[in-house]
């Protein structure tokens, strides 16, 4: 989403750039979950997954602009305004963000435990780079690189 409007807007207004939030890897929490499955003392225990490392909203998404090639001014809103573009954005089409995501953000989504089993979460800087590839400006070059057998270019 971030990407899209980063490829069309000039600027981009956000509304809780100082949320702070910690992803995780999907895949990091299916290997949790599984092994969870074999493990008897996991049994009715809740696990916080999180990836490793915190991050605001404004910095992923400069995160996003950098890696799409779409680098952007990112001005943060304060509550109000956040709260306006929220409501506005709940009722349009495709309801990019919506008034319970204003409450959520309030509340940093961040975790001091460590991943369980011996998991090493995986960081964003290494998997974010495979899914926005293909939203750079020269992405579109990649299916030629592979047609001429040159794949280990960037």
């Amino acid at each position: 989403m971030f990407a899209t409007l980063l490829k069309w807007l000039p600027v981009l207004p956000l509304g809780g750039a100082n949320a702070r939030f910690q992803p995780v890897y999907v895949e990091d929490v299916a290997n949790a979950f599984v092994t969870s499955l074999d493990s008897r003392p996991a049994f009715g225990k809740i696990y916080e997954l999180c990836g490793p490392k915190v991050y605001t909203l404004r910095e992923i998404v400069e995160v996003v602009g950098r890696l799409t090639g779409h680098r952007r001014p990112v001005i943060g809103l304060g509550g109000g305004l956040s709260y306006l573009q929220a409501f506005t954005l709940e009722v349009l089409p495709g309801r990019l963000m919506s008034r319970d995501n204003y409450h959520s953000m309030k509340v940093d989504n961040v975790s001091s435990e460590r991943f369980p089993f011996g998991i090493q979460p995986t960081s964003l800087a290494a998997v974010a780079p495979a899914w926005l590839g293909n939203q750079a400006p020269r992405a579109r070059y990649r299916v030629y690189r592979d047609h001429a057998g040159r794949t280990n270019l960037p």
